[in-house]
């Protein structure tokens, strides 16, 4: 038997819970910072937990370039 292990996933309504934001919030962070969703069908989007933790860390580092 395979040890596959299962990566977390979030979907739309994870993220919105897990950033306390709105759903206009959300497609503003898709449409213009970057964050990608993979897209399974046009009702089922998904972000796997380590490309998510890669965007926030890109989103720091950016703000930190801003703020210096």
């Amino acid at each position: 038997m395979d040890n596959i292990k299962e990566e977390i996933r979030y979907n739309r309504r994870d993220l919105m819970k897990l950033y306390n934001i709105s759903r206009y919030t959300l497609n503003d962070w898709i449409e213009n910072r970057g964050l990608n969703l993979i897209e399974i069908s046009s009702h089922s989007q998904y972000i796997s937990k380590s490309d998510l933790t890669e965007w926030e860390n890109k989103m720091k580092k950016d703000n930190e370039l801003i703020n210096s």
